[in-house]
């Protein structure tokens, strides 16, 4: 229910800024500024995850989705769209956060890479039915509908989660509502300066978050360019929609196998792969010469992030202890504002100087080094 709430705004957001911005490089420098609520939800989360149960946090960041998403039907300055959008960005995180440490709950060690792809596979259901909802309802009744609906459905999921009784027993997460304030100065632990050294003093754990922030980069980028680089060629939300529901097909597909194949074989030649593909794709767009072959290739292009989805976390849980891992995702995490700033950022900073499709060619050459990179990751 959270990827297709998200989703909905998928092919609409972009446009939807750059209406009120007047600029496709300052849609990405927008995007990019939106980091700084990722990382105060990544910093923040192993305070609220220490005084707080997982379930009550996670029901009140879906609260506070929905409403920043419904007020975006009265919004008309940059001030609202920011101070909302900041909002849903934090709440987002904070619920991506909860989510993946639920599955880790859940989930015995050795089948932790397949549990992730089966976890993702339904979330990229959602994925795939928001875009196409949200393009159409956009192109025939504008975007207020759009997110209204997408508000609803947050709402539909913090109602859901409020009755998942066997959820909300489960040991793990019980026990974070009967933390004293005595042990939570003690857990507050390590001080964040000491989180910090201690998790980029492990290599295992510096890896893990460079393929994070690979993968990041990429989502990030794809979000600001797919929908602006559409309506540049002429065309609307809904073909908009339809390219960015069809790439969530690959993630659909592939993640359960690839997941079984790192259980049994390691991370390192799903991700390796995972970033050839990537980068041969965005070559791929800027050398097409024509849309049908580039809206191909923004398609297939996923199929190499779908290689990596399912195991960026496998690859930071089994680079720490169950102890640890509350202490330090939350480090892990901040992964994710920068990701999402850098994404947006060589966006703009490409088309300041030239057309939108070098922006897919300059990303492409970056990935294709992160798969470089890749190849040092151990078996």
């Amino acid at each position: 229910m959270y990827g297709l709430g998200s989703s909905m705004l998928l092919p609409i957001f972009p446009n939807f800024v750059k209406e009120i911005v007047k600029n496709d490089t300052y849609v990405g420098y927008f995007y990019s500024s939106m980091a700084i609520a990722l990382l105060l939800a990544g910093l923040l989360s192993s305070w609220l995850f220490k005084r707080f149960s997982r379930i009550v946090v996670l029901g009140g960041v879906f609260v506070l989705c929905a409403f920043s998403v419904m007020f975006f039907v009265f919004a008309n300055n940059l001030y609202h769209i920011f101070f909302l959008e900041f909002a849903r960005i934090f709440a987002a995180m904070i619920i991506i956060i909860s989510l993946a440490l639920l599955v880790r709950d859940f989930t015995a060690s050795k089948n932790l890479a397949k549990t992730e792809g089966v976890y993702f596979l339904f979330n990229n259901i959602g994925w795939f039915i928001g875009p196409i909802i949200g393009g159409i309802i956009a192109r025939y009744f504008g975007y207020e509908p759009v997110f209204a609906l997408s508000g609803m459905v947050f709402l539909a999921s913090f109602f859901y989660l409020a009755h998942q009784d066997l959820v909300k027993k489960h040991p793990s997460l019980m026990s974070n509502k009967k933390t004293s304030v005595s042990e939570n100065k003690t857990t507050d632990g390590l001080s964040l300066v000491k989180r910090f050294k201690k998790f980029f003093s492990n290599k295992g754990l510096v890896g893990a978050y460079l393929v994070y922030l690979g993968y990041l980069t990429f989502l990030s980028f794809k979000s600001v360019t797919l929908p602006l680089f559409i309506s540049d060629q002429g065309y609307g939300s809904d073909l908009s929609g339809l390219i960015i529901s069809l790439s969530i097909l690959p993630y659909i597909l592939v993640e359960i196998p690839i997941g079984k194949y790192a259980d049994k074989k390691g991370l390192r030649t799903p991700i390796v792969c995972g970033f050839a593909i990537m980068s041969i794709c965005f070559f791929g767009v800027k050398i097409a010469p024509w849309f049908i072959i580039d809206a191909l290739f923004l398609i297939l292009a996923n199929t190499g992030s779908a290689f990596i989805e399912p195991l960026y976390d496998v690859y930071f849980f089994k680079n720490t202890s169950k102890k640890e891992e509350e202490e330090l995702y939350g480090i892990f995490s901040t992964a994710d504002p920068l990701g999402k700033f850098l994404g947006p950022l060589i966006f703009s900073i490409s088309v300041m100087f030239l057309p939108i499709d070098w922006a897919f060619f300059i990303a492409g050459a970056l990935f294709f080094v992160a798969g470089v990179f890749a190849l040092r990751i151990k078996s």
